[in-house]
């Protein structure tokens, strides 16, 4: 016990110096034989059926991982008993282990004097953990991995980017819309950044201009729905309930919204880190874009990626500055420090009576850049309980 408090002393005091990075790989399913994807499809079945027969025994915690026969519930309801032949022994107990660690989870919150229930019976399970490597997933080339209980190595896309001097931590095997993944947990040590360029930069949220720099340049991460995805939905809305042609049409919807979730991904991956490569230090102000999707702007935030930009940046604190949501940043002059109280959203130009006059979101963004810089602070007025 000593040992094992020592090695996890000694990891965390290491994981502080390295940095944490996820890659999303995914197994080309075109060089899959039938019987290898049959092994991918039931090994999630399999880790469903021993979870819920796990859940269900008196004691959970003397349960012996090594059974292999377990008992379901079929088509009618009926109890039966099938032999687990496809989930291997590691990846069984990883099942049990999960279970086990979210059982401690609920107790600790319960201590702690919060409100929780109990751990409920799955209708399907869409990830299996791949706790140790070399066991249950071993990378043999910059293509190809071996998970254990399937004989050859998989090719995966996006695993080049593993290099050998990451070391791996974890890994989960996923069952996706779009076909099987593998998220793979690596730690590498931190590598301090040189930055030739000193230009910092400060960046205003909108809507008709979903982001515009203090040098006047201006992006709009706008991707909306789909026609396709529309005219699913008009069939989906017709289709008959609990018939098999209306589960076929909901899956399908949900495959048309993962390709526009990973379009805005795609989107925000790259302007963040456009903005990361050209930019030393970069000024937000903390927006409240719930509070605009709730309001006049909902389908235009919806169809933006304004949120998953803002919260990307936010992971680089040590570059990305982000000021009070309170500081008057459309209405003050950046260069005399008046306010125009008189400015609506219909006014695309701020003018003032100091003579300085600019399109309102450059100006926006100029005035982000001058309070994050001299490190103004703003709270927010104090309303009168009685106005």
């Amino acid at each position: 016990m000593k040992n094992r408090l020592l090695t996890r002393k000694l990891t965390q005091a290491k994981r502080k110096t390295q940095t944490c990075r996820v890659f999303d790989l995914k197994i080309n399913q075109s060089h899959l034989s039938k019987l290898e994807l049959q092994k991918l499809k039931m090994f999630f079945v399999e880790a469903k059926w021993l979870y819920n027969y796990i859940l269900n025994q008196p004691d959970i915690f003397k349960f012996d991982t090594k059974t292999k026969s377990i008992q379901k519930l079929n088509k009618n309801k009926e109890i039966e008993t099938v032999k687990l032949q496809y989930l291997p022994a590691k990846n069984r107990q990883d099942v049990y282990y999960g279970l086990i660690e979210n059982i401690k989870n609920l107790n600790k919150k319960k201590k702690k004097g919060n409100k929780v229930g109990r751990l409920k019976f799955k209708s399907n399970i869409k990830s299996i953990n791949l706790s140790q490597l070399g066991v249950t997933h071993k990378i043999i080339s910059k293509n190809k991995l071996k998970l254990n209980g399937i004989k050859r190595p998989l090719r995966v896309f996006g695993l080049s980017q593993v290099t050998p001097d990451m070391e791996i931590s974890n890994a989960k095997l996923l069952n996706l819309l779009d076909g099987y993944h593998i998220k793979l947990t690596t730690f590498s040590e931190k590598i301090q950044e040189i930055h030739d360029h000193k230009e910092s930069i400060g960046i205003d949220f909108g809507i008709k201009t979903n982001l515009t720099l203090s040098d006047g340049k201006t992006f709009n991460v706008s991707i909306p729905e789909t026609e396709r995805l529309k005219r699913l939905q008009r069939k989906f809305s017709k289709s008959l309930k609990g018939s098999k042609n209306r589960y076929k049409l909901k899956s399908t919807v949900a495959k048309e919204y993962l390709k526009i979730t990973n379009r805005k991904k795609d989107v925000s991956n790259k302007i963040v880190s456009g903005l990361l490569k050209n930019y030393n230090q970069i000024i937000i102000q903390d927006e409240n874009l719930r509070g605009w999707q709730s309001g006049w702007f909902g389908k235009q935030v919806q169809h933006s990626c304004l949120g998953s930009i803002k919260a990307k940046l936010k992971l680089y604190d040590t570059r990305v500055k982000v000021i009070n949501r309170y500081c008057p940043t459309t209405k003050m002059c950046f260069k005399c420090g008046t306010l125009n109280q008189h400015i609506t959203l219909a006014d695309r130009t701020f003018s003032c009576d100091c003579g300085y006059s600019e399109d309102r979101d450059i100006k926006a963004a100029k005035t982000i850049l001058k309070i994050g810089m001299e490190h103004i602070e703003y709270k927010p007025v104090e309303k009168n309980k009685y106005s």
